[in-house]
């Protein structure tokens, strides 16, 4: 198998190693994948790129979405932030290398657009105030000092929580393959800094899949438990009209299986990677308004650690009636 991209920052709840699991129960040659719910991007990077498809990350956390965009367009003044250039080993500079081709074509476009704005030709000085503080706003996403804090915050924090602390050690070479191989497959994402269901709203339709990862149940701690359910309640509300396949992750909680009762849930248990105690389990749920049982694997091997863990997917629930065919 060859070498997929993986996440820059380590991330609560990423699906880095469940990905392989999603995955396989996306439905093949749609013309748009959609991940409203970016976070650090681990199923997203997991899956090869393929022509005709459009893939769309977005997440409402600016620092996510101004990371990957570093990483995708501004990948050398990043690394320059995070005090890896220059470099002195050569075997390390073979990593580096791979960076020379990447043009920053996006920010380029946006500084050029700011330049044409003070060519009295192409507008007046009035036209030229309204759409300055348009293009200022997006260049705000490509601050690779921002970035830097935000990677070094994060790996910095105890389980990838950015508010606790915790001493890791960084394996220079490792670290920059982790930005050679995302900022490659990231050339072929359009990176977005919006409200997950005003996303999914705008991009859902027929062939376009939707795969949904969103805060979990119970989960947000700076939630109660109603304004939770009242907003996955609105994101169930939206993603059941979608004329597009959908697949949600989600903990395995009974408020969401009576919520998703118009999907197809599969279930399966992992190792809880926040537990404090090994052996501990934690319930997943695997969700699509589609038939995914054509598409499961009869086994699949799950790579964690030193250890290889199998896990299977069971189908726990049908409902009625598919609210799409595929």
């Amino acid at each position: 198998m060859a070498d997929i991209a993986r996440p820059v920052i380590p991330w609560v709840g990423g699906k880095e190693k469940l990905a392989p699991y999603i995955t396989q129960v996306f439905p093949p040659n749609m013309k748009q994948y959609l991940e409203p719910f970016g976070g650090s991007a681990a199923v997203l990077l997991s899956m090869p790129p393929r022509p005709g498809r459009l893939d769309i990350y977005n997440d409402l956390n600016v620092e996510l979405s101004n990371l990957h965009l570093c990483v995708k367009e501004r990948c050398n003044a990043l690394l320059r932030e995070l005090r890896f250039l220059p470099i002195h080993s050569r075997a390390v500079f073979e990593f580096y290398k791979d960076f020379a081709a990447h043009k920053e074509i996006t920010l380029r476009n946006i500084q050029e657009e700011l330049e044409i704005l003070d060519d009295p030709a192409c507008f007046t000085p009035e036209q030229a105030a309204e759409l300055r503080p348009i293009f200022q706003e997006r260049l705000e996403l490509y601050d690779v000092q921002r970035a830097a804090a935000y990677v070094m915050r994060v790996r910095g924090s105890f389980n990838a929580t950015t508010n606790s602390f915790a001493v890791k050690d960084l394996n220079v070479s490792r670290f920059l393959y982790l930005f050679m191989s995302a900022s490659e497959r990231l050339q072929d994402v359009a990176i977005e800094n919006k409200d997950a269901i005003e996303i999914i709203r705008e991009r859902d339709g027929v062939n376009r899949l939707t795969y949904c990862d969103p805060p979990y149940f119970g989960a947000e701690r700076s939630y109660d438990m109603e304004i939770a359910a009242q907003y996955h309640t609105r994101l169930h509300r939206v993603l059941h009209k979608c004329r597009g396949p959908v697949a949600v992750s989600y903990n395995d909680h009974h408020f969401i299986r009576r919520l998703y009762d118009d999907f197809y849930i599969l279930a399966f248990t992992r190792d809880n990677p926040m537990a404090k105690r090994s052996g501990a389990l934690y319930g997943e749920l695997l969700m699509t308004n589609y038939d995914p049982t054509p598409f499961l694997a009869d086994q699949l091997t799950l790579f964690g650690g030193q250890e290889t863990e199998k896990l299977r997917l069971e189908l726990v629930h049908t409902p009625k009636k598919s609210l799409i065919k595929l």
